[in-house]
């Protein structure tokens, strides 16, 4: 019942969105587009006269729609009215149910009215609403415990049933939380990029764990530098603002090398003798010993505000 009175609200609210210009002017057309369709959600059958009355005859009216019990005893009366209006006070179809009970025809403890989207059930002798939702606003879910109030098995016995909100899941306390497990031992066969080891003379790693927790196929130590400046030029941490890095700083500024630069040439002018472009006016010098790469790796990656130890290579 619930998942399909869910799919109701969804397709009505969606119409509401699509239609609202072509249906909100019109009694009718909000009626046929929007109160009948929710009508038959909560199991009033608008076609059934055993269940609706359309136009109910009243001592003082005419009622849109009075819903009826197993007995054809009516149970609720609602007043429609168009889209386009927004105030739709209950003054007309009260004096509907008062004038009823006065003249002993029936015992009508309810009432309802609607455009549509809005949805409003008094209580006639509490003078009172007990229900108010809006098909349009209203969060679906909630709008549905609202809307059940009105289903037909709840006011079968002529009485309003409030619907009963689910049980809300809450996150229990840190008491009752299991510690979790101790993590798995290192994988050996994976070492820092500023661990303690030798590359010189050593085959390139077989993979690169980057911080993200990617992983990509190293074939060369040269990849190792080219893979962390493309990973930190892709997450925008390296850019062409901030990517003139000298390699070490000496006082001959014409021994000064470029890690990065955006035209490809060292601080002397000279180009880099083997070069990579890892993105617009960001080109990395390459050419490097495999102690090289790992040590302008490093001094690349703390430039960028970048942990070292959160890149892992797969040492072969």
């Amino acid at each position: 019942m619930l998942d399909e009175l869910i799919g109701a609200i969804e397709s009505l609210k969606q119409r509401i969105k699509d239609h609202k210009d072509e249906v909100g002017a019109y009694e009718v057309r909000t009626r046929t587009a929007l109160i009948d369709p929710m009508l038959r959600a909560l199991g009033w059958d608008v076609s059934d006269p055993s269940m609706v009355t359309i136009e109910a005859k009243m001592v003082r009216g005419w009622a849109d729609y009075a819903l009826l019990d197993g007995n054809g005893e009516i149970v609720v009366l609602v007043e429609a009215k168009k889209l386009a209006d927004r105030e739709i006070p209950f003054v007309q179809i009260v004096s509907y149910a008062v004038s009823e009970k006065m003249q002993g025809k029936s015992d009508v403890r309810y009432c309802a009215i609607t455009n549509g989207d809005t949805w409003v059930l008094y209580n006639i002798s509490e003078q009172k609403p007990v229900l108010k939702t809006s098909i349009a606003t209203d969060e679906t879910g909630k709008c549905a415990l609202q809307l059940l109030g009105l289903w037909r098995g709840s006011m079968a016995d002529g009485d309003h049933s409030e619907a009963v909100p689910p049980v809300v899941y809450s996150e229990p306390s840190p008491d009752d939380v299991p510690p979790p497990p101790p993590p798995p031992p290192p994988d050996p066969s994976w070492t820092a990029l500023n661990g303690s080891f030798d590359p010189q003379g050593k085959p390139a790693p077989k993979s690169m764990r980057l911080p993200d927790g990617s992983e990509t196929a190293i074939r060369s130590w040269q990849g190792v530098i080219t893979q962390t400046a493309v990973w930190l030029h892709t997450k925008g941490r390296l850019t062409r603002h901030n990517c003139q890095i000298l390699s070490w700083e000496t006082a001959n500024a014409k021994a000064n090398r470029y890690i990065l630069s955006r035209d490809g040439k060292h601080p002397d002018s000279t180009d880099f003798r083997l070069s990579f472009t890892v993105g617009d006016e960001v080109i990395l010098a390459l050419g490097l010993s495999a102690k090289e790469v790992i040590r302008r790796s490093i001094r690349l990656l703390k430039h960028c505000g970048q942990d070292p130890s959160q890149v892992q290579l797969q040492l072969q």
